[in-house]
């Protein structure tokens, strides 16, 4: 079975002391997401509120989270009832400045996305993958 990219963050995440998470300024951490349901990427934001308390971003940087998959359908208006606590959870973690989520425009046309159908919280680049280079070569993110 094949890890998922969640697998993959949280064995980052939970493996790393909170030391090795420090970061200059105006830097931080950039994570791929890409997941299938939302108990999945709730599990990303269990471990953004387990950070809350001990992560500062203006002293370990901000963590990115640029969401390119089929969790996209998740922030949908129209799937807003189904998902409630889910988008709630990310708005509350985006505006203590605890995570920046990001969404890939180019998978959003993939799955018929608009972008007015996405909640304002939610960055919306152009290309996931540019997004990703771009916040390590240009903000000095550290892609975990």
């Amino acid at each position: 079975m094949r890890l998922p990219s969640i697998s993959i963050l949280l064995i980052a995440l939970l493996a790393a002391p909170l030391g090795a998470l420090a970061a200059p300024e105006n830097s931080g951490y950039v994570f791929s997401v890409t997941v299938n349901s939302s108990q999945q990427l709730d599990v990303v934001l269990d471990r953004a509120e387990d950070l809350r308390a001990l992560f500062k971003p203006d002293e370990h940087g901000k963590i990115a989270i640029v969401l390119h998959g089929d969790e996209l359908q998740l922030f949908q208006k129209n799937n807003y009832a189904l998902n409630q606590t889910t988008v709630e959870r990310a708005r509350l973690l985006d505006e203590d400045n605890i995570i920046d989520i990001k969404a890939c425009q180019t998978m959003m046309q993939v799955l018929d996305i608009e972008q007015n159908e996405l909640p304002g919280f939610i960055e919306q680049v152009p290309f996931a993958p540019a997004e990703i280079e771009r916040l390590q070569n240009q903000e000095g993110y550290t892609r975990l």
